[in-house]
């Protein structure tokens, strides 16, 4: 069985006849009866009703009809996937973003990036920077976002230093400790810490914060019912709570050791060569143009 002879069969069958569809395909019409021949035998069934003047589906070519449609069109996925292989070098791009940074801040560049290259895969990861680091040298990654680190040179990979987000110290609008301009830290010990632990594998250490008690919450939605209704506090990137900020379900706990609200450095890592290739070098540009970086 060959693609020219389901295309054969298709055009005929949508044609209403084979001279016709040898027209369309630049054939001459014994050429395509012998291709629908061809097939027929291939499938062990009739799949038209042949009379002097024209052509009708038997009952089984109506049945197999939408199956063939179907056939041609994933071929012509594949031979556009194929095309895109040919010209970028691979279809899957993986990008790893570290636990806590805000996603929100990537759908404009994930929206972009796919029009830009509508036949590519792209995986968003995320997870700890060990574990990211791991995943990048590795190749399991193609590049990766984390929060900003100590070296002032990187040589082993490409790397940029990006914008930034920042974090708040949260209550509800009913806590006891809100209200005051500033709070000693001390006074967060007899609170329990709520902790976003996105990501966070189980049996991964916690650094100690605050409060001597905590509650591990990985589900955003759930921290923050949770916050609303418990003198809890939690610390998390102002872009994800400015609605409840706005309604004045949370308020701001601004504190005497920290600067408020705090600010998270970002970076940017990627292997040498990324950043030239067809599907690297737009994504960089989207990353450092939504991220802060000009």
């Amino acid at each position: 069985m060959k693609i020219q002879q389901i295309q054969a069969f298709v055009l005929a069958a949508e044609l209403g006849s084979v001279s016709a569809a040898a027209r369309r395909l630049g054939k001459r019409q014994p050429q395509l009866s012998q291709w629908i021949g061809d097939l027929e035998l291939d499938l062990g069934v009739e799949l038209f009703v042949r009379s002097q003047n024209q052509i009708v589906l038997s009952p089984a070519g109506e049945q197999l009809l939408p199956r063939a449609i179907l056939a041609l069109g994933q071929c012509d996925q594949l031979q556009a996937e194929a095309m895109s292989l040919v010209q970028h070098g691979t279809g899957v791009i993986t990008l790893g973003v570290e636990n806590y940074i805000p996603m929100d801040r990537l759908s404009p560049v994930i929206d972009s990036y796919l029009r830009q290259l509508p036949q590519l895969d792209l995986v968003i990861r995320s997870g700890s920077q060990e574990a990211l680091t791991t995943a990048f040298s590795d190749g399991d990654c193609n590049l990766i976002l984390l929060h900003e680190s100590l070296a002032l040179h990187q040589p082993q990979w490409g790397y940029c230093r990006l914008g930034e987000y920042q974090e708040l110290m949260l209550v509800n609008a009913s806590h006891p400790l809100q209200g005051e301009p500033v709070q000693d830290p001390s006074r967060l010990a007899a609170y329990r810490e709520l902790v976003w632990a996105r990501g966070m594998p189980q049996g991964d250490e916690l650094e100690v914060g605050y409060s001597g008690r905590y509650c591990l919450i990985p589900d955003l939605h759930t921290l923050l019912s949770v916050l609303k209704s418990s003198d809890g506090f939690a610390l998390l990137p102002e872009d994800l709570v400015r609605g409840e900020l706005d309604a004045g379900e949370l308020r701001e706990l601004r504190l005497s050791t920290e600067l408020s609200p705090r600010a998270r450095r970002l970076e940017l890592r990627w292997h040498h060569g990324f950043d030239t290739s067809a599907l690297g070098a737009p994504l960089l540009a989207l990353l450092r143009q939504h991220l802060g970086q000009p």
